[in-house]
């Protein structure tokens, strides 16, 4: 039976629960017109519009499961659903007296659970206004008020209770739907830090296997400069013994830590991104310096600052290179953390320095900025975008104590 629904409207890896809601809803439809349509042939009446909407409500869900087209469909669809199924429905089936008019409340319900934002509130006002309308073209039909009063008088008493039944499902489904969704969105964003947290985890170990390996190497070369500078004194070349020793010093400047801070993993994390950086022919502006006894999250703060790096270091990358440079803050200030990063951008693959840029995965891209978002959040933080022509700059305060 499951095998068979994620067949028809998805299953959950592929498609969002409102998504899937939508897919049945759809299904659901057709079917029932369908069941409309053969009435009307048994009945002798032409078949051919509930034929028409059947094929719409099929070729949506073919759209919207098949093609992925689900934000364009679904606000197609509930349009059409709205300001043109229901009201034929209506009229046909005999107005506010028969069990059509109920209908609506069904599917404002699903119109809430499945749309959001903009589209949502346009297709919930105009349910509202259809319903409203065609209420009072069913008591235009019966003359004036007072012949309508007269000949029937509990016309109104359903109406009256449908609209308010229709806004109170619309406000508390809207409530529960914007609480769901931002209840998921901060679910994923604490899964994908995580997912992020144990990837960086792996990353410093593999980085630690490879420094460990060069020091092995260079523990074996070791001997042999070793040797080199002896033999080179045992022939009296002082010389050429002190150049060979000046460029084993100079080997060595490569490999010194850039910054030095009290904290292993995030001084460890630093140093390898802001050497990398340095290979790529970025210039560093540091100015890195924290007080030891700090009660810090070290792991949620190195994905913080690696996801800050790893975007600058891509910024850089599209910038000529006379004109990269990545700038560095880090400092504590009473009770907060205080990380600035500033570097240039390319005007052709970001907008208005606010961080959106041109490439083709816009779905994706930008979720290393959010993540950031959602762990100062975690840590009673801010963040705060400064945009200028050229320059991408973000500032972070973090809420951090002090160890007693």
């Amino acid at each position: 039976m499951r095998r068979l629904a994620d067949k028809l409207v998805g299953s959950a890896e592929q498609f969002s629960f409102e998504q899937r809601i939508f897919h049945f809803s759809l299904l659901l439809g057709a079917a029932l017109t369908a069941i409309g349509a053969s009435l009307d042939v048994y009945y002798r009446i032409n078949p051919t519009i509930d034929l028409l909407f059947t094929g719409f409500w099929l070729l949506s869900y073919y759209f919207s499961r098949f093609k992925r087209y689900f934000r364009q469909v679904s606000a197609l669809t509930f349009t059409v659903l709205v300001l043109v199924f229901l009201p034929y429905q209506w009229i046909i089936n005999g107005g506010i007296v028969s069990a059509i008019s109920f209908y609506p409340i069904i599917l404002l319900a699903v119109v809430c659970v499945v749309l959001s934002g903009r589209v949502r509130m346009f297709v919930v006002s105009a349910m509202l206004g259809a319903v409203l309308f065609l209420v009072g073209l069913d008591a235009h039909k019966y003359g004036s008020l007072a012949a309508l009063i007269q000949r029937q008088v509990t016309l109104f008493e359903p109406a009256i209770h449908l609209v308010i039944v229709m806004v109170a499902v619309a406000v508390l489904l809207i409530r529960y739907s914007n609480t769901y969704r931002k209840e998921k969105e901060r679910r994923e964003a604490y899964a994908k830090a995580v997912e992020q947290n144990y990837r960086q985890q792996l990353y410093y170990m593999e980085m630690l296997e490879d420094v460990i390996g060069r020091l092995k190497s260079e523990r074996h070369d070791f001997n042999h400069h070793l040797g080199v500078i002896y033999a080179l004194l045992e022939d009296a070349e002082g010389e050429k013994a002190r150049a060979y020793t000046a460029s084993l010093v100079n080997a060595a400047e490569k490999y010194r830590s850039i910054v030095s801070i009290p904290y292993s993993m995030l001084r460890a994390m630093l140093n390898y991104k802001l050497s990398a950086a340095k290979e790529h022919g970025i210039a560093l502006r540091l100015d890195v310096g924290l007080p030891d006894g700090l009660a810090l999250n070290e792991a949620d703060l190195t994905v913080i600052a690696g996801n800050l790096l790893d975007n600058a270091i891509e910024a850089c990358a599209a910038v000529e290179e006379g004109n990269r440079y990545l700038s560095l803050s880090l400092h504590y200030k009473p009770d907060y953390l205080i990380i600035q990063v500033e570097n240039p951008v390319n005007p052709k693959a970001a907008h208005g320095g606010t961080g959106r840029t041109s490439k083709p995965d816009q779905e994706n891209h930008g979720f290393g900025l959010r993540n950031i978002e959602y762990l100062a959040n975690k840590h009673s933080g801010l963040m705060r975008i400064e945009p200028a022509p050229g320059v991408f700059k973000i500032s972070l305060a973090l809420l951090v104590e002090s160890d007693p």
